[in-house]
C-alpha cells in the first residue's frame, strides 16, 4: 500500500519505494547475503537496510580517520611523476582491496602530507 510515495513493509515499517539496480558483486557474497536473507526470513532489501545500519556508520568514521575523505575546493588534472614501480605498488593495492588505484594514492598523500605539518 502506498501513501504519499511511501509504501509498508511486511513490518508495518514505511518504506520508500525500492528501485531495483543492477550491481556487481562478489558470487560468495551474494550467495551469503541470500542464505542469510533466508535463514532469518528476511526480505533482502531489510537484510541491506540492517547492513547499512550496523556497518556503514563505523565504516565511514575508520575511512575518514585512514585519510579517505572530500578535498575542499575543486578538484584539478595533474601531471605526476609515476613511474612503473609506484604503478605496479597501486595496482597490486587496488587488486588487494577492491579500491581504486588513485583513491588509494589520494589517501597516502593525504596521511603523508598531515603528518609532516
Amino acid at each position: 500500500m502506498a501513501v504519499n510515495g511511501r509504501t509498508k513493509d511486511g513490518l508495518g515499517e514505511e518504506r520508500l519505494p525500492t528501485v531495483h539496480r543492477t550491481i556487481r558483486l562478489p558470487a560468495e557474497l551474494w550467495k551469503a547475503a541470500k542464505q542469510r536473507s533466508t535463514q532469518e526470513k528476511e526480505t533482502l532489501r531489510r537484510l541491506v537496510d540492517r547492513a547499512l545500519d550496523v556497518e556503514l556508520p563505523p565504516l565511514v568514521d575508520a575511512l575518514r580517520d585512514v585519510g579517505l575523505r572530500p578535498g575542499t575546493g575543486p578538484s584539478k588534472l595533474v601531471r605526476m611523476p609515476l613511474d612503473d614501480n609506484v604503478v605496479g605498488r597501486l595496482n597490486h593495492a587496488s587488486r588487494e582491496t577492491g579500491l581504486p588505484a588513485v583513491l588509494l594514492l589520494r589517501i597516502c598523500l593525504r596521511r603523508f602530507l598531515a603528518e609532516k605539518g
